[in-house]
């Protein structure tokens, strides 16, 4: 665990999947979890009368009972309890909106898996505590059993959501309940909801996927996304950290390193200018001041960067980038609504699913992308090449995106149009 701990105290950018809650208790043994038998908080959440008949069918903003509330809020002020002080003596910075960093938040998620009941961390995507419970209830469920169980996240800021599960043998449900700390560093709840699980899976390689039920057309014009999507079992640690070092700053939104084809005879097509910025922040371990470039990035700046990580010359970046020739810049904009087009798979992570050492020392490293948007533990598979350096820096070589996996995926949109090259 100190391995782990040491690991993830790295400062990178973080992807935070948007999952939509965990759990935690007092130091008593879990109670229920996988069993059959329905608390008295879920029984009337699940089976009650709930307003209507109607209500019950359309599986979401069902009523939940005065009970339940109250066990959920009793449980989520224990949990809460156990990491007040973590989050109190954290230094959190100045902004209006405090994050404790990523150490912070590790402490507070070892704390929690102490109570017994399954945990995970925004931006902790591949490991979870107390994992053997999670499986054990999903897999009970699998087989037609009923039972419940309690989940908690710890969320950026801090604070905690628990999602509770119930599953009465044909359907799912889920009451999630958020706690949030106030100026005084106490916890305060800050809302409900229960929700009918639409469809869930536990996959084989340990990913529990389940979408919630929403509103959907004539009732709403815009459909809300329901997938959730949580890592249960643990990955080898060796393929965490390279994930979480090599991969996650990467990812593949706003740069196409990790979803094209290319290698150090075929370049031209990588986005040097989208990818400017996720190099920056390999290297720096900090964001780039965006305002600093707004007129471009100085040439020799950008040349010496992009070629540190990869098997390109700085005379042809000239060729495949977008190139100021006379302010002697390269250009870059910040991602948004111009520069990019919003789609679900661009949120996927990546996920390591094997490692081969070639004879010259470099590394294939086979990877699924994991969609939490699309619900998906694998939507393409790309073998990416690579050579790690004696320092822990990083060279990227090459990346070949399995069978038709491009046809299964949004088409890259460029930061900066092709044309300005």
């Amino acid at each position: 665990m100190e391995r782990i701990k040491k690991r993830l105290s790295a400062g990178f950018m973080i992807l935070t999947l948007t999952v939509s809650g965990c759990s935690a208790s007092t130091q008593e043994e879990p109670k229920n979890s996988g069993g059959s038998g329905k608390s008295s908080a879920m029984e009337s959440e699940a089976d009650a009368d709930a307003g209507s008949r109607q209500d019950a069918d359309k599986g979401y903003d069902l009523p939940i009972s005065q009970s339940a509330k109250e066990e959920a809020e009793a449980d989520c002020r224990k949990a809460m309890e156990t990491i007040r002080a973590i989050y109190a003596e954290a230094d959190k910075g100045d902004a209006l909106n405090p994050m404790p960093d990523r150490e912070v938040i590790f402490e507070m998620y070892e704390a929690l898996q102490e109570t017994g009941w399954p945990v995970t961390a925004s931006g902790f995507h591949y490991i979870m505590g107390n994992d053997e419970k999670m499986e054990a209830f999903l897999e009970n469920c699998l087989d037609g059993t009923e039972g419940e169980l309690t989940l908690y996240r710890i969320n950026a800021g801090g604070g905690l959501n628990r999602s509770h599960f119930l599953f009465d043998g044909t359907d799912m449900y889920v009451t999630d309940t958020a706690a949030a700390w106030n100026a005084e560093n106490s916890p305060v709840i800050s809302n409900h909801s229960l929700h009918r699980i639409k469809e869930w899976k536990y996959t084989e390689k340990g990913w529990f996927s389940y979408e919630y039920c929403l509103p959907e057309f004539p009732e709403v014009t815009e459909i809300a996304n329901g997938n959730n999507l949580l890592r249960v079992r643990p990955m080898p640690e060796e393929y965490i950290k390279m994930a979480e070092t090599y991969l996650l700053p990467i990812g593949y939104m706003g740069n196409n390193l990790l979803r094209s084809n290319w290698d150090g005879d075929h370049l031209e097509e990588l986005d040097y200018n989208g990818l400017y910025e996720y190099l920056y922040v390999l290297k720096n371990q900090e964001a780039m001041a965006e305002e600093a470039y707004a007129g471009g990035i100085p040439k020799e700046e950008f040349e010496n960067l992009i070629t540190e990580y990869l098997p390109v010359s700085a005379k042809d970046l000239a060729g495949y980038a977008v190139f100021d020739a006379e302010k002697q810049t390269y250009g870059w904009e910040h991602l948004g609504p111009v520069t990019y087009a919003a789609n679900r798979f661009s949120s996927s992570i990546p996920e390591v699913r094997e490692i081969k050492e070639n004879p010259d020392g470099t590394l294939e490293v086979s990877i699924d992308a994991v969609c939490q948007a699309m619900g998906e533990d694998c939507v393409i598979s790309h073998i990416l090449t690579m050579r790690i350096l004696e320092d822990g820096g990083v060279r990227y070589l090459g990346n070949r995106v399995l069978g038709d996996g491009l046809k299964q995926i949004t088409e890259y949109q460029y930061r900066l149009p092709k044309d300005q090259r």
